[in-house]
């Protein structure tokens, strides 16, 4: 068992080394094509070496997870522990597997060390497998911290300390699924019974500080929830609430800070800084000051949590209070740009494999941050550098679906004008000749945003190295919602006119199958835009040959006959009408052969910008 273990984790590794978003600076268009083919090709060797080791080996113990040796279970957990560590997160997907076969097994031995064990680790991994499988999340840990009750009676020190870290994760995910309530009722569970600890010889060198210490950053972050939605309207009551848990926390963090700085030190001291501005106590120029004298302390490509905190999260307040608050009215334009250019170059360097949940969780608040300061198209082009530019392969897919929707819309114009009534509020055949151009330019954006939500999961190397599990399909089905919240968290009109072909470009025409179920294509203003941007979407996803290992590339015919066989189910029955025509066929080849390279290069150029 250890060998094949052994060679599974090696060709992960080879796969985290070569990987296309660490193309080197200064390659040409042809050498860009070049290597991406290269990467992924060797990349299709190594998936199929991993597919072959999992349905060989892995598969079948894991279905017969309750049979296998203590020695085997070890294994089993030390390979999950590599692949899915928090330094390399090769594979956190195949790691959850496994956590979930070796949780099985606890179960039905009724080994309540190991139950305790594999529901944080399945917990945990599901967290930093990425976004929204939050009420999943929330339920492992929610089990595990129930053992809370049998704690004195449980022998196993590892198991306490797991218990410990369940109704950490527990409080901490009641307020990510937005129940603050049951949050601040567990708080005072738990606050009581880590109380009841110091005072015993149980454990008497757990980090209890540390758990405290969380619980009052989350009940921190609860009650100055209201000032972050309106503060020039926070009574003092509460600014003194605020600012008395503030000290707390940051007598406790300074007690320990070696401690508590693996844990954001940083953020302890922001939220003294925030509620002294809040309460008067320093100004806004002071707030400034501390955070532009705190992320000079982080070296430029400091890409840790903490310093990730102070670079971005630290900057997002910064805007959020020059924007909402009335007296920094005259400054605030002057605030934003200032921090949004910073956080953008920021970001931008960031490695694709990097803290990708810490990042994630900002995009939103950066997106209803821009308000009336950022024009429309600077909003925009904001939103795709933090999403949809940082991988090469899905902006370089972007700029074709864009490109083939763009001639589609052309053809389709001049073939049935009135195709187009509803798009973008024009209600006439004469209104869509009048407004061509506009047609033109929005379709060809929409190509560049409709996967902005793919952010949520395209960094991470398991898409191209094995077959996906069930859990991760449902986070990769997930992309569409995730770029809506973040469109639709915008004010402007101009921004959140992309949100319906972001939801629909994944829906059958007929509104039978696809995803998000709850999106009804009938009911949008822009369905013809969205029936274009699908159509473009499957042709250039299917024969794509240069940065995609996942399967291998159709030919424009096969595609075209797959499209006209789903018409008027899958595809719209007017669209794949349109792939009979001959200029159109030819216009779209000559797409695909002639601008595919420029795409790759245009993707490759931006990333080193």
């Amino acid at each position: 068992m250890n060998d094949f273990l052994i060679q599974l984790q090696t060709e992960y590794e080879h796969i985290a080394k070569s990987r296309i978003g660490r193309l080197e600076p200064g390659l040409s268009a042809d050498d860009v094509v070049s290597a991406c083919k290269n990467i992924v090709d060797d990349v299709r060797t190594h998936r199929i070496s991993i597919d072959n080791i999992i349905k060989t080996h892995l598969d079948p113990m894991l279905k017969s997870i309750a049979n296998i040796s203590d020695e085997d279970e070890a294994s089993l957990f030390e390979t999950a522990q590599q692949i899915s560590s928090y330094e390399t997160r090769l594979d956190p997907g195949l790691a959850y597997k496994i956590y979930q076969s070796l949780l099985k097994r606890a179960r039905e031995n009724k080994d309540t060390d190991s139950i305790i064990k594999y529901l944080y680790w399945c917990g945990i991994t599901l967290f930093y497998l990425n976004k929204g499988q939050d009420k999943k999340i929330l339920s492992y840990f929610e089990e595990g911290a129930s053992y809370y009750n049998r704690y004195r009676k449980i022998q196993n020190e590892e198991t306490r300390k797991y218990i410990h870290r369940c109704l950490g994760n527990h409080h901490m995910m009641l307020f990510s699924v937005d129940q603050p309530e049951k949050a601040m009722e567990l708080e005072g569970k738990i606050f009581n019974f880590w109380n009841s600890l110091i005072f015993s010889d149980i454990d008497p060198d757990f980090p209890w500080l540390t758990y405290f210490l969380t619980c009052l950053t989350h009940n921190h972050a609860y009650i100055a929830k209201t000032a972050h939605s309106d503060p020039d309207s926070e009574t003092k009551e509460n600014l003194q609430n605020i600012l008395d848990i503030a000290i707390t926390i940051n007598k406790l963090y300074n007690k320990n800070r070696e401690l508590f700085s693996v844990h954001g030190g940083t953020r302890y001291e922001y939220m003294l800084w925030e509620a002294q501005f809040l309460s008067g106590l320093i100004s806004f120029d002071q707030l400034r000051e501390n955070i532009y004298n705190k992320q000079k302390t982080f070296e430029a490509d400091d890409y840790s949590s903490d310093a990730i905190y102070t670079k971005i999260n630290l900057f997002s307040f910064l805007m959020h209070y020059a924007i909402t608050m009335d007296a920094l009215s005259e400054i605030k334009t002057e605030v934003v740009k200032e921090a949004l250019n910073y956080v953008v170059s920021y970001i931008s360097a960031i490695p694709k494999t990097e803290n990708t949940r810490e990042v994630t969780r900002q995009l939103r608040s950066f997106a209803g941050n821009l308000g009336e300061v950022i024009k429309p198209m600077e909003q925009l082009d904001f939103i795709l550098k933090l999403t949809t530019f940082r991988y090469i392969p899905t902006y370089a897919h972007s700029i074709m679906v864009g490109k083939i929707a763009t001639y589609l819309t052309k053809f389709l114009i001049e073939k049935d004008p009135g195709y187009f009534i509803g798009c973008m509020g024009l209600t006439s055949i004469s209104d869509v000749k009048a407004n061509v151009n506009k047609l033109y330019e929005f379709t060809e954006l929409c190509g560049l945003c409709h996967d902005a939500g793919k952010f949520i999961y395209d960094n991470n190397p398991f898409l191209l190295a094995r077959v996906l599990t069930d859990d991760e399909l449902e986070i990769v089905k997930l992309h569409p919602e995730e770029g809506f919240s973040i469109f639709s968290e915008n004010d402007n009109i101009q921004v959140s006119d992309y949100t319906d072909i972001i939801l629909g470009h994944h829906k059958h025409y007929d509104d039978s199958s696809g995803y998000p179920e709850s999106f009804k294509i009938a009911k949008s203003k822009n369905r013809a835009i969205i029936d274009i941007i699908k159509v473009s979407d499957s042709i250039d996803a299917a024969t794509d040959d240069v940065g995609k290992a996942y399967s291998d590339a159709k030919s424009p015919e096969e595609i075209f006959a797959e499209i006209r066989e789903g018409a008027g189910c899958e595809y719209s029955p007017v669209l794949a009408k349109l792939l009979d025509e001959a200029p159109v066929i030819s216009m779209i080849k000559n797409i695909l052969d002639t601008e595919r390279k420029d795409a790759y290069f245009t993707a490759y150029s931006h990333a080193w910008s």
